[in-house]
């Protein structure tokens, strides 16, 4: 389940962002890191990124409007959501499931590089 692709991780906590970079740099992973949606946005359209990984709820800007801002420039954008909420809150955003998956915090190593290869072996 290693990689060697790029992949744009946004996440407020630094704890939670340190230890995602961490295990996906160990996965073979490039991580460029961001600390909220406007951030992401930005980094997004400066560099050639494989896939977001993108905590739901951030200051600045939310992970929705984020990936909403970030597909309006490339509807192909791969992208792994991360919550310690439950799923139903894709369907209140209206973004449609499959466009999208959700990762539910707490999460072990071995499911994060799975999920994470999953999304970016997807066919799109």
């Amino acid at each position: 389940m290693h990689g060697n692709e790029t992949i744009l991780l946004a996440e407020d906590d630094p704890t939670v962002r340190d230890a995602f970079k961490a295990i996906l740099e160990y996965g073979g992973y490039v991580v460029i890191s961001a600390e909220n949606g406007r951030e992401a946005v930005l980094l997004y359209r400066e560099n050639k990124v494989d896939l977001v990984l993108m905590d739901v709820f951030m200051p600045v800007m939310n992970g929705f409007e984020a990936f909403r801002r970030i597909r309006e420039s490339d509807p192909d954008v791969r992208i792994l959501f991360t919550s310690g909420f439950t799923s139903d809150i894709v369907d209140r955003e209206g973004i449609n499931a499959k466009d999208v998956r959700l990762l539910q915090k707490p999460v072990s190593s071995d499911t994060l590089l799975k999920m994470v290869r999953v999304t970016l072996d997807a066919a799109q």
